[in-house]
């Protein structure tokens, strides 16, 4: 039985997964703890997950973490503590998997986006493009010879909804849900539909660029916002809301696929 963190810096998904005798990996339980700006509270709620979680029976806790050095010392004494087992970290390298890292230090390329761009290329076997939508956004492309090529990162819709709320009190709206692109006619949704037409459009553009380079790449998009995007993209995409969970069973389980 493995336990599969994705930590996030809005959310905390997890998943608990066991081998069949067949050989194939089973989902048996997932949810998400949110981790926000109460660090205290989001440690309440992991300590209370995973004792809920104590009858299972963990034989190691995999974590793909963009929450930094602190988060990583907790964690780990959380585990510890609660389970006996020291959690093992995802790392962003160099090479793995037939893909290479574009970056120069492949070390700052977020491990979320690593191990996203891994399981998308193993599940296409070739071109293809990976749109994670959280925190922020961000965009990686990858060559049909798994050279990644770099990509982007703009605000995520919350991020851009927050930004306008810190410049002026009369943009601090109450959320109207996220529901449309069509002109606002109140101020929330005003703010609300033009960050969705926005972001709708730059994934446009982001699908244009795929389609130049050939046609052949498959779009990929996962994240915790993909769902509320995802009615307002008007091409052809793969939903995987588990592909970086997907790609640190791909590095830290040996043929877990």
């Amino acid at each position: 039985m493995i336990l599969e963190i994705d930590a996030g810096n809005t959310r905390i998904k997890w998943r608990l997964r066991k081998k069949a005798d067949s050989g194939q990996w089973l989902k048996i339980a997932d949810g998400v703890v949110f981790a926000l700006d109460d660090a205290s509270k989001m440690f309440t709620d992991l300590g209370a997950l995973f004792d809920s979680l104590k009858k299972q029976n963990v034989s190691r806790i995999l974590v793909a973490s963009v929450r930094g050095e602190l988060f990583r010392k907790f964690f780990t004494t959380l585990t510890i503590e609660k389970w006996n087992l020291k959690a093992e970290f995802a790392v962003s390298v160099n090479h793995f998997s037939g893909v290479t890292n574009g970056y120069e230090d492949a070390s700052k390329l977020g491990v979320d986006r690593w191990l996203a761009i891994l399981a998308a290329y193993q599940d296409w076997e070739g071109e293809c493009c990976v749109v994670d939508c959280g925190t922020t956004i961000t965009v990686d492309f990858v060559k049909a010879n798994g050279q990644h090529l770099g990509g982007y990162i703009v605000p995520g819709l919350h991020m851009q909804r927050d930004a306008l709320a810190a410049k002026s009190k009369a943009l601090a709206t109450e959320s109207v849900g996220w529901i449309s692109t069509t002109p606002g006619d109140c101020t929330a949704a005003a703010i609300e539909n033009g960050i969705l037409s926005l972001v709708s459009g730059f994934l446009r553009d982001i699908h244009e660029k795929t389609l130049i380079s050939g046609g052949e790449a498959c779009l990929y998009v996962t994240g915790g916002d993909a769902a509320i995007l995802a009615p307002y993209l008007n091409f052809e995409f793969q939903l995987v809301p588990d592909l970086v969970l997907d790609g640190l069973a791909l590095v830290m389980v040996p043929f877990a696929k």
